[in-house]
């Protein structure tokens, strides 16, 4: 039984993710313990969040046993049970969506962290202990067998080492968003490292194909690609150990790189300045650049009230919140563009293959015809009397060339015009797809800054409502303590 999970915000991208049945055979919701849809459901665990002081509202996990065992309606409520008493989730909203993706069935579990009657979020801490312990649990309920696992299953002495996989969960997702495989992109670093002969020659080279060598937290060297995901640099270049990596990247100075931070924002920020994102989205102000604003006089700063003071603490948080949104959207267009970009050149590619094959299987007919056109030779005998025929007649040579100049004139107009008719209907076709793909990116463009519109002015309305809810939280405090200093209410008459 494998289990997976973490906390997570993005309530939005996660309904659309869980409903999606482009990619999954069956999509059905178990549960759901919200009306409304669970968009709507997971937007609202998220806005409790606020009125907290933590940012991940959302607890998102999925249970997958292996494909020999069936598993009961039964069974998978028990497993989302059993999952629930060991993340200590117990008694939050939650929902519960079954997957069926080649034949093989899983359960997605969203759970609600906002505890709302303390206000504070359930702790996710250890939580890769929870679900070994969850898991084994599971195994031994259900009679399946048991898979081995880093921490709570590990038998230290039969598994000394980490069990380690080909492929991390957000490779597996890059390679099924259509992302660079992780596979291509190992070849590549590896590639780069046995052709480089120093340490600097390697950095040089990673920064050439578009990467940024990095300082690690926990580890000596990462590398980000060009969406600002982080890689082990040592995961990257299988048979070469950490000691012999670590000796030629001697004379490469850890302190001089950029932290994965600095190098994240580095990125970010130059795709920001290259997608200008703010100037397309239709009805938004530009929020790139601080506003300028003349500093008050101390007269100024004297006189001013606090419902002004008040004021302008709602319009920078408001300012804040529309920041931070419009980072998340820059990060949106980026990936879509790379995206589109990425489908021209596959038309591009198929294309000119497809032209080329087209011009190949031409040239093959017309040396066919051409064979199959050309005029019979003459036997012996007729080829002799023809020469005796042209000697005495010179007007017969001249007619018989000019017949054959003739057919061969006519032959290279035929060709040339079958030649402009295939190559102008290739065009029409190649024209057809590329307007067709235009068109698609096109809508997809709008769609995506008209939803982004919107979500930007539901951030702006969501974050209002958690803000009303801290403060009806704070008020009720008040309340309750001022109860508390005056005492409970007397009867006049009991005096």
């Amino acid at each position: 039984m494998i289990i997976k999970g973490k906390s997570r915000a993005g309530p939005s991208q996660l309904a659309h993710h869980l409903g999606r049945a482009d990619t999954n055979e069956r999509v059905e919701i178990l549960q759901l313990d919200s009306a409304g849809t669970p968009a709507e459901a997971f937007r609202d665990w998220q806005t409790y969040t606020l009125a907290t002081n933590g940012r991940l509202g959302l607890y998102h996990a999925n249970i997958d046993p292996d494909t020999k065992y069936e598993m009961t309606p039964e069974q998978w409520t028990r497993a989302v049970e059993i999952l629930e008493e060991e993340l200590g989730l117990q008694g939050q909203p939650r929902a519960v969506v079954m997957h069926e993706k080649n034949g093989r069935e899983h359960i997605h579990v969203v759970w609600a962290r906002a505890d709302m009657d303390t206000m504070t979020l359930r702790s996710d801490s250890m939580n890769y202990q929870a679900h070994e312990r969850a898991s084994l649990r599971m195994e031994q309920e259900f009679g399946h067998e048991h898979v081995p696992g880093k921490h709570a299953k590990r038998d230290r002495d039969a598994q000394p080492e980490f069990p380690t996989a080909d492929a991390q969960h957000d490779e597996w997702q890059q390679a099924e968003r259509g992302s660079i495989d992780h596979r291509v992109r190992k070849a590549q670093v590896k590639a780069l490292y046995e052709a480089s002969d120093t340490g600097p020659a390697f950095k040089a080279a990673l920064e050439d194909a578009g990467y940024v060598l990095a300082r690690g937290d926990r580890r000596d060297f990462v590398i980000l690609d060009d969406d600002a995901k982080v890689h082990s640099l040592g995961r990257q270049l299988s048979g070469v150990k950490a000691a012999a990596l670590r000796a030629f990247m001697a004379d490469v100075d850890s302190e001089s790189l950029p932290s994965v931070k600095e190098a994240r924002a580095a990125i970010r920020e130059a795709g920001r300045t290259a997608l200008s994102p703010e100037a397309d989205l239709p009805g938004l102000p530009d929020t790139t650049a601080e506003p300028q604003r003349q500093e008050p006089t101390p007269a100024e700063r004297d006189t001013t009230s606090p419902q002004d003071v008040a004021a302008e603490a709602e319009r920078q948080h408001i300012d804040a919140v529309r920041r931070a949104v419009m980072e998340r959207h820059a990060t949106e267009l980026k990936e879509q563009e790379q995206r589109h970009a990425r489908e021209v050149t596959e038309l591009q590619e198929s294309q000119q293959a497809a032209a080329n094959k087209a011009i190949e299987d031409f040239a093959k007919e017309q040396a066919q015809r051409v064979v199959a056109e050309r005029p019979q030779e003459p036997g012996g005998f007729e080829r002799m009397w023809r020469n005796i025929r042209e000697a005495v007649d010179e007007e017969a040579r001249r007619q018989r060339l000019a017949d054959e100049a003739r057919r061969a004139t006519d032959l290279e107009d035929r060709r040339s015009d079958e030649i402009r008719i295939m190559v102008s209907g290739l065009d029409a076709a190649q024209r057809a797809e590329i307007n067709t793909l235009v068109d698609r990116q096109g809508r997809e463009r709008a769609d995506l800054l008209n939803e982004q519109a919107r979500d930007l002015k539901r951030a702006i309305e969501d974050d209002e409502r958690a803000r009303q809810l801290a403060r009806e939280y704070e008020e009720r405090q008040r309340e309750a303590l001022a109860r508390e200093r005056e005492g409970p209410e007397r009867d006049p008459r009991a005096r």
